[in-house]
């Protein structure tokens, strides 16, 4: 995630941090088309476009995994849906991580429910 700061001071002065780096702080680039980017659901965060549905809390908030920000397709064949506790991940898991004897799912339905990788 991203986060977008003052431009400056009106007179080409460049404010401190403003420069973009990908997974740092800084402003949305400019110099980039406006297709590669993708703000967050705080108005400040900014994301590439190719983090939105790639199934990982790119913004923190979900929000580019969730709607109404993002609509996303249903989680993929490696996927396992369900109410995830980790951070990392939005509403769905890895299938890699079911079955593995660590809590994933709220509901508990990645060691119960999930058929594994």
């Amino acid at each position: 995630m991203n986060k977008i700061f003052p431009q400056g001071d009106g007179d080409g002065n460049a404010a401190a941090g403003t420069k973009a780096l990908p997974g740092g702080e800084g402003d949305v680039p400019q110099s980039l088309p406006s297709f590669l980017v993708a703000r967050c659901g705080d108005p400040s965060s900014w994301i590439y476009s190719d983090q939105k549905c790639d199934g990982i809390n790119n913004c923190g908030d979900c929000s580019d995994e969730l709607s109404p920000v993002t609509a996303c397709p249903p989680c993929g064949p490696g996927w396992w849906r369900c109410p995830s506790i980790v951070f990392k991940y939005c509403d769905c898991i890895p299938r890699v991580l079911c079955r593995d004897h660590t809590q994933h799912c709220s509901d508990w339905s990645d060691e119960y429910s999930c058929p594994g990788p």
